[in-house]
């Protein structure tokens, strides 16, 4: 109940102030968030060693910084779904190569969109959505279902529905009824989907779930991303 709250609480703030306001906000929530250390280590890890510069770096602790703060905006975007009207996130994010999606479709197959955790990929499928496609995002099992209910109505309020991972056939019969299936390719929900890649000099397990949704379906598989 008590995360449901702050959910709302949130929201509450994010649709009562205007943008510049709710990004202020953010951003100093997000410095606070640093304070406690949680997940800053390993973010400040990550971003060395794509860059290759020690951890302690200046560059690495400024880049860590924006990416805890752009994350919070993020954040704020989602929470503000209900009052953006879908003229208005037209206008906010532009599509680019549509007619991939188009040509997918047409197989009548479906399409399966991989995607990752870069910027705010919840508005990129709400844009999508909100063009007329049938477009559904694969998610966790929320244990509080009042969380649950406030993502799937905030994504809904664009056309953008869930699916859940503990109902795979579903995902299934959405891509057989020819429709559309976002899932998050830097995530694997049940944590054995993986394989093994050298990535930036480092050996990484990279989920291999959306590739064989793709591959069992016949769906066309198409990457997608937004920044």
């Amino acid at each position: 109940m008590f995360g449901y709250i702050g959910y709302k609480i949130l929201e509450f703030i994010a649709i009562s102030t205007p943008y510049p306001v709710t990004y202020f906000i953010a951003a100093f929530g997000a410095r606070l968030w640093m304070l406690t250390g949680v997940d800053v280590k390993t973010i400040r890890n990550n971003v060395s060693k794509v860059l290759n510069l020690n951890i302690n770096d200046k560059e690495i602790h400024r880049i860590a910084n924006r990416i805890f703060i752009n994350w919070a905006k993020n954040i704020v975007d989602f929470l503000k779904h209900p009052i953006i009207s879908k003229e208005k996130l037209k206008q906010r994010v532009e599509i680019e190569g549509l007619e991939h999606l188009d040509n997918a479709l047409k197989r009548g197959r479906g399409a399966v969109i991989i995607t990752a955790h870069i910027g705010n990929f919840e508005w990129g499928a709400c844009r999508i959505a909100v063009e007329g496609y049938k477009i559904w995002g694969l998610s966790l099992v929320r244990k509080n279902k009042l969380v649950e209910k406030f993502f799937e109505s905030n994504r809904l309020s664009k056309g953008f529905k869930t699916l859940y991972i503990n109902r795979m056939l579903n995902v299934f019969r959405m891509l057989k009824n020819n429709e559309i299936v976002a899932i998050p390719s830097d995530w694997d929900p049940t944590g054995q989907a993986t394989r093994p890649f050298k990535f930036f000099g480092k050996t990484t397990y990279l989920p291999t779930g959306a590739l064989m949704i793709a591959l069992k379906s016949g769906a066309t598989l198409i990457p997608s991303f937004i920044w």
